[in-house]
């Protein structure tokens, strides 16, 4: 496939996506279902834990939250848009088996389809980091925020969590019913084996060291740097900075080369099964 086949594809991919998930409606309004979710819970969280203390807080601590929520809204829409390509194709509008063998491959139409989700959560972040700012009070760094920092660690996460999300695509090709589950579930595993809301040193060490082996894990600490600086507990804030960067590159790589192998396993037992042109009715 040339650049310019792979550019076309995802373009074509991207628009398919938001006219599904958004033709129903204007797009603002759109916009502001989709962020009604995860927001709220956000907030919900941190208003809830200042309640607990008696509506005292610590900001370095509500810094933690706020970023490991805000960088989390990437995973959770990332993997639940990536496992649903399948579902929605192939039970809803039972078309899977002729985007299937399209032009464009399976993985190029999962990267493609995801974009909307990716749009809408850096404007989940944005509004999370703004609401920690105006509405908690905190600061950011006080020589600013280190954008090289924020765009950096941002595309090699991509890559670690495109990865997972065409792991978890690859899978559904397997699943016939309730694929929707998986996603969310694994989505909420990784909010807490990432480090999102709670330091990996208060987790069973066996989880921990799962946590270790997400790119996320190390994606969202450098966003706390980034942002409040290292002052802000960190998912594993005995890790020099150097090292979030090589355990940020090495497992995004890493998951990659592992998506790539589990695809072609996950592509061959559907061919052989019937999978792709199976319908549930579901």
């Amino acid at each position: 496939m040339t650049a310019r086949h792979f550019l076309r594809a995802t373009k074509v991919s991207a628009r398919l996506g938001w006219d599904i998930e958004g033709n129903w409606t204007h797009p603002a309004v759109y916009l502001l279902v989709a962020l009604a979710a995860p927001v709220s819970s956000l907030l919900m969280l941190i208003y809830m834990y200042r309640v607990v203390l008696g509506g005292s807080g610590d900001p370095p601590f509500l810094a933690f939250l706020i970023s490991g929520s805000a960088a989390f809204m990437f995973v959770r829409l990332f993997l639940a848009g990536a496992g649903m390509v399948v579902v929605e194709d192939r039970e809803h509008y039972r078309i899977f088996r002729y985007l299937y063998i399209a032009p464009a491959s399976f993985p190029v139409q999962v990267m493609g389809r995801v974009l909307p989700k990716v749009a809408i959560s850096v404007v989940g972040a944005a509004l999370a980091f703004l609401a920690g700012r105006y509405l908690l009070g905190l600061t950011f760094r006080p020589d600013g925020i280190a954008w090289p920092i924020v765009v950096g660690s941002w595309l090699l996460a991509v890559i670690g969590m495109g990865a997972m999300g065409w792991m978890l695509a690859s899978a559904m090709l397997l699943i016939d019913r309730m694929g929707w589950v998986l996603a969310e579930g694994i989505a909420g595993l990784l909010f807490l084996l990432a480090g999102a809301v709670i330091p990996l040193s208060v987790i069973p060490p066996s989880l921990a060291a799962i946590g270790q082996l997400l790119p996320v894990t190390y994606w969202i600490d450098l966003w706390r740097i980034a942002f409040y600086g290292g002052a802000v507990r960190l998912a594993l804030p005995e890790t020099p900075m150097a090292h979030l960067w090589q355990g940020l590159a090495l497992t995004s790589v890493a998951w990659l080369v592992i998506a790539l192998v589990w695809y072609r396993i996950a592509d061959r037992l559907a061919r052989r099964w019937g999978r792709i042109e199976r319908e549930t009715f579901y």
